[in-house]
């Protein structure tokens, strides 16, 4: 399905990450094919398509974790194609990624796990962070979140919902322009499933992150796209309100099938197609 061409959301908004005809293969096996598409800062791409359609791959690549075998992709100006790994670990700590399984350390606390990217920095990357920094940051993560109550516990003692939450804030304490997200609502109840969505959109409307976001739900795509976060109330409200409060991020959505774009657009755009695969995924 051809690209409808929609109106840009992000007119004047600075681009944070560029895929320019990107290629990956394993072996015989094409998993993105000719990929090209720009995000913006306080946008929200929301990466839609079938069980092995590529979805984490390209954040992989995003990440630098994998290299196009042509193609280039642009990080916040900077081309990272063809970038030493070494290279890459500035650039990395701009962006902050909230994965399924939240990846914390056992062994750690919760301040310590929020605090890991800024203690290794301050002990392999030049950076000087005092204690008294670190926890100020670490905190105001968690004040995000809200859980700073539990900044002394291990992941352990908090639930599986309560884990996210710190797998979010993590993402957060270098207060990065980029986020990306891989699935972070799979297997969460549903009121669990939508504290951690308004977290995020909370994020997108009062931090103006650039955002990716991978999904298996259709439920998490609409509720982005759809809602504001209204930071008088604390709470979110429809798109299209009262205009009070902070501004929404826009967002888009990006269909993969078979390797490639099928489809990027608006939710508008993506409800009216009449392609059969697209009536089809949204059934």
């Amino acid at each position: 399905m051809a690209d409808p061409t929609p109106g840009n959301p992000t007119a004047g908004q600075a681009e944070v990450l560029r895929f320019d005809d990107v290629h990956l293969a394993f072996g015989q096996t094409v998993v993105l094919r000719d990929l090209s598409f720009a995000l913006h800062r306080g946008e929200t791409l929301v990466l839609l398509g079938v069980t092995g359609t590529g979805k984490t791959t390209l954040l992989k690549l995003a990440l630098g974790l994998l290299k196009p075998d042509r193609g280039r992709i642009t990080v916040l100006g900077t081309d990272i194609t063809e970038l030493e790994e070494e290279e890459l670990f500035p650039l990395r700590a701009q962006l902050g990624i909230v994965f399924q399984e939240m990846a914390l350390f056992d062994s750690l606390s919760v301040h310590e796990n929020v605090a890991y990217r800024l203690i290794e920095e301050t002990v392999h990357g030049g950076k000087d962070y005092s204690d008294e920094e670190i926890e100020r940051r670490v905190r105001e993560c968690l004040r995000f979140v809200g859980l700073e109550e539990a900044i002394w516990k291990l992941p352990a003692e908090l639930s599986g919902g309560m884990q996210r939450r710190v797998g979010l804030a993590r993402a957060l304490i270098t207060e990065p322009p980029i986020l990306l997200y891989d699935s972070p609502t799979a297997g969460l109840d549903p009121v669990t499933a939508q504290t951690i969505l308004t977290l995020i959109i909370k994020l997108r409307d009062t931090r103006q992150a650039g955002a990716l976001y991978v999904t298996h739900r259709l439920q998490d795509a609409f509720i982005l796209a759809n809602n504001c976060y209204d930071s008088q109330n604390e709470a979110l409200k429809p798109v299209g309100g009262d205009g009070r409060g902070q501004p929404c991020g826009p967002t888009r959505f990006l269909l993969l099938r078979d390797a490639s774009i099928y489809f990027v657009g608006s939710p508008a755009d993506l409800v009216s197609a009449r392609d059969p695969y697209v009536q089809r995924f949204l059934a």
